[in-house]
């Protein structure tokens, strides 16, 4: 328990008696300061009544208090501006577990409807509670089972307040146009690496970097700057293309033991909230905790937290979780390659430990058949 303390300033004739007889009284002193007709001292609080059971013609006066006593007069002085603080702070920890932002990287109006009708469908919309891991995997899954004929790959990434939706809309050839004429096209950026081409004229070469829409086999055949016929183009583009991957995973398991150092801080808790004051924290401890002050609805309290430091063997977190992290992005990825399509490589970025979380971003390299269509009228062309 936190004890209190007391600045004492004792003035009188013969003060040097005066400190014998407290000591002859076996009253604890420590930091005395000996001026000409009085003297500083402190004391703790039993020491302080004992010291004014003592008759004696000495005043005694308080300079100073610390301790307990002192938080208290300290807290009262302060408590409107202490309570303003703790109530904005606490409002910016709210907010933050609510989404203000939602983005639908996506050009085309049907996909974005459709993922904005199947967020109404899940509450994921501004002004509503973030979700956890766990629900936006399960509601990942369940919208591309929904939408299967539309969206070949879906990706929800939080950055704080925001949502960003990445997709990759599914291409289903109609059967009423295979037999029009058409370009082969990039469906997404990357650098060629093997062209086969059964009908069309080649326009792009191996290393080359294309963007999304480039004509990589026209279906126009030229002879010199004259084009002799519009065909079909046919082939498949292995192209290399690049993905950036966020992972988050709770950490379920650690090694803890403790250190045998202790200290005790004041806490305030505030709407189940808590503020440690004059707290140089550990890195990992428990808390045993002692209540001073509740107000009658339970929503406002003060506390001295004894802490006791504990050594926690993150090593154990970061082997397991991070190669865990790793191992589900690479899924992610492989769970949509196709044929003849593969990882080429990948790094780690960055991992970051939260409290109960752990968060990889993995970037990977990709060999994957990039092939799209653009169907033309002979008037178009290119």
């Amino acid at each position: 328990m936190l004890k209190n303390y007391y600045k004492l300033k004792i003035s009188g004739k013969n003060i040097r008696r005066f400190i014998k007889l407290l000591y002859n009284l076996n009253i604890s002193l420590s930091k005395i300061e000996i001026f000409d007709n009085y003297f500083y001292v402190k004391v703790d609080e039993e020491n302080y009544k004992k010291i004014l059971n003592i008759k004696t013609s000495y005043e005694i006066n308080i300079e100073r208090v610390y301790g307990l006593i002192y938080i208290k007069e300290e807290i009262k002085k302060n408590l409107l501006f202490l309570f303003s603080s703790l109530l904005s702070f606490f409002l910016v920890i709210f907010l933050s577990n609510f989404i203000f932002s939602i983005e639908i990287a996506h050009d085309d109006p049907k996909i974005r409807e459709i993922i904005q009708n199947e967020f109404k469908k899940y509450h994921i919309e501004k002004f509503h509670l973030v979700k956890s891991y766990n629900e936006i995997e399960k509601i990942k899954e369940e919208i591309l089972n929904s939408n299967k004929n539309d969206i070949e790959w879906l990706e929800i990434e939080r950055s704080g307040t925001k949502y960003t939706v990445r997709i990759e809309k599914r291409i289903i050839n109609d059967l009423e146009k295979e037999e029009s004429i058409r370009h082969i096209v990039a469906k997404k950026p990357g650098i060629i690496k093997k062209i086969e081409a059964s009908d069309g004229e080649i326009i792009k070469k191996i290393n080359d970097y294309v963007n999304t829409g480039d004509i990589i086999i026209s279906g126009e055949i030229h002879k010199g700057e004259d084009i002799k016929d519009n065909v079909s183009a046919d082939g498949d583009i292995y192209a290399e293309v690049w993905y950036k991957v966020k992972v988050e995973l709770p950490i379920n398991y650690y090694e803890k033991k403790y250190t045998g150092n202790n200290k005790k801080v004041i806490n305030i808790s505030f709407l189940n909230k808590d503020i440690n004051l004059l707290d140089e924290s550990y890195k990992n401890s428990e808390i045993e905790r002692t209540n001073l002050y509740s107000d009658l609805f339970g929503l406002f309290s003060i506390n001295i937290d004894l802490k006791k430091e504990l050594y926690v063997n993150d090593s154990v977190n970061l082997i397991t979780n991070e190669n865990d992290c790793l191992r589900i992005a690479r899924a992610k990825i492989e769970e949509r390659l196709k044929e003849n399509e593969y990882i080429i490589s990948q790094k780690k970025l960055k991992t970051t430990l939260n409290n109960s979380t752990i968060n990889v971003e993995v970037f990977f390299k990709v060999y994957e058949n990039i092939a799209s269509y653009k169907y033309y009228t002979i008037n178009e062309g290119m």
